[in-house]
């Protein structure tokens, strides 16, 4: 029997839980879901066209399926910063800034800015009450911590839209172990500096 979809109700996407990640296809579906969700709101908010659009999703997708694995940096926004920072004549992190700006904006500032230091908590405190969501979180690119008792859950993204996800499957994940009562979840974006120093905190192991 197969396990029923879970959906973001903000962002509309969904995903399988438990084990999305376990072939490569379903992990691509999830992050292109992602990419074709932000690009979306991106061009609502005026940041790109719709030529622009269908290059940086075709490119994308060359990215994540070039080679026998999911490749190191699959994160949306870090890959566009990348392409878009050449064009526009800014830095990768300049670019990121924009694009938190505009999609903040379109989804209603759901999404908070972390701007007080590290997020506190162990790197793997979340992980060892709920396994599964090291993979989750790793694909996804949002680390999360369990913060004070075991009831909070703050998440860190890049991009807004995979910090909604994450947060939705984390809920998912623990209340379908059982263990506990649906935590209360805390999706923010953080720079592009402090996003890559949570990555190899978390997930470099």
């Amino acid at each position: 029997m197969f396990a029923p979809k879970v959906t973001d109700t903000i962002t509309g996407i969904s995903f399988l839980p438990p084990e999305p990640s376990s072939g490569l296809m379903a992990a691509i579906n999830v992050l292109e879901s992602i990419a074709a969700c932000s690009v979306n709101h991106l061009q609502q908010g005026g940041y790109m066209s719709d030529t622009e659009i269908h290059g940086l999703l075709q490119s994308y997708h060359v990215h994540l399926t070039s080679g026998g694995s999911l490749p190191a940096c699959r994160d949306f926004l870090a890959f566009t910063a990348l392409h878009q920072a050449r064009k526009h004549a800014v830095t990768p992190e300049g670019e990121v800034s924009r694009m938190q700006r505009v999609l903040r904006q379109r989804l209603h500032d759901e999404v908070h800015y972390w701007s007080v230091g590290m997020m506190p908590g162990r790197p793997n405190s979340l992980y060892e009450s709920c396994p599964s969501l090291r993979v989750a979180c790793s694909l996804l690119g949002c680390p999360a911590v369990l913060s004070g008792d075991d009831s909070i859950v703050h998440v860190a993204s890049l991009n807004p839209v995979s910090a909604l996800v994450a947060s939705a499957w984390i809920r998912h994940e623990i209340t379908h172990a059982g263990k506990q009562d649906p935590p209360f979840v805390f999706p923010f974006i953080v720079d592009l500096a402090t996003w890559e120093s949570l990555q190899q905190r978390h997930f470099s192991a």
